[in-house]
C-alpha cells in the first residue's frame, strides 16, 4: 500500500493508497484499477474523474465529524465506482454526494452509513444518468442510524436515458429492539450490547484495513 500526502490534485494509477490530504480540498483523476483509503482526514471537497476502464473502490471513514462533505464523481465509459463511506456526526453536518455519469457501460454504487449522535445528520445523494447513454447502472444505499441525533436523508437518480438499471436503497431508525433484546438474553450488558451493534455498523461497509485501525496498519 502507497501512503501519499497529496495537496490539490493528484493522479492514480493501478494501485491501493492511503491518503493524507494537506488541504481541505482535492481533486482525483483515477486511471486503472485503484483502491483509496481516507482515514479521519479533515477533507470537505473531493473531485473524482474516473477515465475509461478504470476502476475505483474508495473508502471513506469519518468519526466525530463537524465538517460539511461535498464529493463530485464523474464518470466517462466504461468505469466502475464503489464510494463507500461512514460517518459519526456530533454536531449539525451536511454530506452532498454527487455521481454524473456522462457516458456508456458504467457502474456507480454510493453506500453511506451514518450514526447521528447529537445534531442534524443531512445526506444527500445526487445521481444523474444523461440523455443518450446506454448500459448503465447507478445503485444508492443510504442507512442511518439515530443515537441522539437526527438524520435527514435525499436520495436522487435523475435518468435521462431508457437503458439504465437504477434505484436506491435507504433506511433509518434506532439500534434494533430485537437484536438488544436477544444478545441481552446472552448475559450480556444493555450498554455492551448497544457498543457492539453500533460498532458493526458503522463499519459494515469497510474493509478490514479500516477495520483494524487504519493508519496503523500501512
Amino acid at each position: 500500500m502507497n501512503k501519499l500526502l497529496v495537496s490539490d490534485i493528484i493522479n492514480l494509477n493501478d494501485g491501493i493508497y492511503h491518503l493524507i490530504p494537506q488541504s481541505n480540498e482535492l481533486e482525483i483523476n483515477v486511471l486503472g484499477n485503484v483502491t483509496i483509503y481516507l482515514v479521519q482526514e479533515k477533507l470537505n471537497k473531493i473531485k473524482i474523474n474516473l477515465k475509461e476502464n478504470s476502476n475505483l473502490f474508495f473508502y471513506d471513514f469519518r468519526m466525530n465529524n463537524e465538517d460539511n462533505v461535498l464529493v463530485n464523481i464523474n464518470q466517462n465509459n466504461d468505469s466502475i465506482v464503489h464510494y463507500n463511506y461512514s460517518f459519526e456526526n456530533i454536531n449539525d453536518t451536511e454530506c452532498i454526494i454527487n455521481n454524473e455519469i456522462k457516458g456508456n457501460n458504467n457502474e456507480s454504487y454510493l453506500n453511506v452509513r451514518n450514526i447521528s449522535d447529537k445534531g442534524l445528520s443531512k445526506i444527500i445523494l445526487n445521481v444523474s444518468v444523461l440523455e443518450g447513454t446506454v448500459n448503465n447502472i447507478a445503485l444508492e444505499d443510504l442507512k442511518g442510524i439515530i443515537n441522539g441525533g437526527n438524520v435527514l436523508v435525499e436520495p436522487n437518480i435523475v435518468a435521462l436515458s431508457n437503458e439504465v438499471v437504477a434505484n436506491h436503497l435507504t433506511t433509518i431508525g434506532g439500534v434494533s429492539k430485537d437484536f438488544l433484546s436477544y444478545l441481552m438474553s446472552k448475559g450480556i450488558k444493555e450498554s455492551e450490547v448497544k457498543k457492539i451493534l453500533l460498532e458493526g455498523f458503522k463499519y459494515s461497509n469497510m474493509d478490514d484495513f479500516i477495520k483494524m485501525g487504519g493508519e496503523n496498519h500501512v
